[in-house]
């Protein structure tokens, strides 16, 4: 596995909750990813940086069942099929992907909801809002605009409503893929207050960040990735990554 050096006191030694083995991903003939190989404990927050363009991205969407991959990925000591999102979804792990990827002519509100549809597709309308509501305890900023079009919202807001959305379907892994790519800084501190927030649940996070100095501020280590490997350091070389600043 390639450490890092330790930004915050990690959990409690415990159960593996992702295993990812010997995943690779091409696209035709080019290798985006080649036999990436690490693991998360239960309740632990890990990075995954980089520089942009060399399989971070691709790697975590794998691990989601969102593109077709080799190798094992394992949550839970349960082995996930290839290509099947729903399987990933089912077993605890949901993705909030680069980009945001919302529905623009649907409502924040109706937006949120998808996040909670594999848990209230099988009850009534009012019924499933009130199951994902509690979101917004943690985006209270979004409760004035429940009723407006994400697609008119501000980045900074339809980020919110991306990681409402995911918090939604009550992941036991959260994976985030550059949450604040193309964010004001005003914004990206926002994100990662509620990431700092969460250290206080036992949810695991894999969160992907080219900027190694705002990953290591709220997670417990990092992995690296340079041109689709995952970097394995020599002995001595976790302590070269940058250490955690203050917030």
């Amino acid at each position: 596995m390639a450490a890092a050096a330790a930004a915050v006191q990690g959990p409690d030694p415990g159960s593996v909750a992702l295993e990812v083995e010997g995943v690779s991903v091409s696209y035709g003939q080019f290798v985006a990813v080649e036999s990436a190989t690490f693991s998360v404990g239960a309740g632990e927050r890990v990075a995954v940086i980089g520089p942009n363009g060399h399989g971070k991205s691709s790697m975590v969407t794998a691990v989601a069942g969102l593109v077709r991959r080799g190798g094992t990925v394992r949550v839970f000591g349960t082995a996930l099929p290839v290509g099947d999102p729903r399987a990933a979804v089912r077993a605890g792990l949901v993705l909030v992907p680069e980009r945001r990827h919302l529905y623009p002519q649907l409502t924040t509100r109706d937006n949120i909801m998808l996040g909670g549809y594999s848990r209230t597709r099988r009850v009534w309308a009012r019924q499933a809002w009130v199951e994902v509501a509690g979101v917004l305890d943690m985006f209270p900023e979004l409760v004035p605009l429940l009723d407006q079009k994400a697609g008119t919202l501000s980045g900074g807001q339809q980020q919110m409503v991306a990681l409402a959305r995911g918090m939604a379907a009550r992941p036991k892994i959260l994976v985030l893929d550059e949450p604040c790519l193309g964010l004001a800084e005003a914004v990206t501190r926002r994100v990662y207050d509620w990431l700092s927030a969460m250290s206080a649940t036992d949810m695991t996070i894999l969160l992907v960040e080219e900027n190694p100095v705002h990953a290591l501020r709220v997670c417990h280590r990092a992995v690296r990735m340079y041109r689709g490997l995952v970097a394995q350091p020599e002995h001595g070389q976790e302590d070269e990554l940058p250490s955690a600043g203050p917030p």
